[in-house]
């Protein structure tokens, strides 16, 4: 079974120009995809519309013991309306279980860097507001590193590859275990986050087990009063796996392409996306 851990590292997600909300959206692009790596990265795949165009770029991270390919129902959903999605793997098991968290941390925000500079080659408007988004283990980071300029920002102390890259605009949590994971209970806390023009948006599933809906509406409380405007997203019916179209079934993980808690997680980006532009 899979496993989840709240610790920060993320799901990022560049959001740019071109893309409405699911309901509104026209017929759906066909989808292309691929995978790219740098020296500094592991591999990120990339899931872009098979067409011309001006899109949104999402960098989305996976949970712990996970994958790219985890997002790859949630990416071909996105890019179908007019999104370029860019999903790195991450080090989420030896950061965990060795204490590498140098690696991990190489792993997410080198290749969030690396992203800026190869979006325009699938698409990609980095002119339009960036967003960072991140599912499981990577919805607790995406709000440190999104938030966190002293950091990772321009002119931040972490210094291993590129420089110079912004920090993301929108920032969509998804199914974050922010406060508790396996019985163990830590605190949430908005230290180092200076990034104040970034609008979040925590999504979490009623139905979720592993990180219950609680904890996306603790944090968004404690992200309020440090002045942060929040949005909090309660999907019905959805637990810790179908939020990215999966799901246990007899004990093993499998995808559900279209499972409806899926779709309003897809939505709810493209919401995020259409307000970023919208100022």
């Amino acid at each position: 079974m899979r496993s989840v851990f709240p610790m920060a590292m993320l799901l990022l997600v560049a959001l740019t120009a071109g893309c409405g909300s699911e309901s509104d959206a026209g017929t759906p692009y066909g989808v292309t995809s691929t995978v790219v790596s740098h020296e500094t990265t592991q591999e990120v795949a990339v899931f872009a519309p098979e067409a011309d165009g001006s899109w949104p770029v999402v960098y989305a991270l996976h949970g712990l013991g996970g994958s790219w390919q985890d997002w790859a129902e949630s990416a071909t959903a996105l890019a179908s309306q007019g999104v370029v999605v860019f999903a790195p793997n991450g080090r989420t098991t030896e950061a965990v279980e060795q204490g590498r968290w140098a690696d991990l941390q190489q792993d997410t925000e080198c290749a969030y860097r690396f992203v800026h500079t190869i979006a325009a080659d699938y698409g990609g408007d980095l002119g339009q507001p960036i967003s960072v988004a991140g599912h499981s283990l990577g919805a607790t980071g995406a709000l440190d590193v999104g938030l966190n300029e002293a950091a990772y920002g321009p002119d931040g102390s972490y210094d291993v590859c590129f420089s110079g890259t912004p920090r993301p605009e929108v920032i969509v949590p998804i199914a974050g275990c922010h406060y508790e994971y396996q019985g163990n209970r830590f605190g949430f806390s908005t230290t180092g986050f200076t990034n104040q023009a970034a609008r979040v948006v925590l999504v979490a599933g009623e139905d979720d087990e592993i990180c219950e809906a609680w904890q996306s509406q603790d944090a968004r409380t404690v992200l309020e009063e440090a002045g942060y405007d929040v949005e909090l997203v309660k999907i019905a019916d959805a637990n810790h796996f179908t939020v990215i179209f999966h799901d246990l079934v007899d004990g093993e993980w499998l995808a559900v392409p279209n499972d409806p808690a899926g779709r309003e997680v897809v939505r709810s980006i493209l919401d995020a996306i259409a307000a970023a532009q919208q100022g």
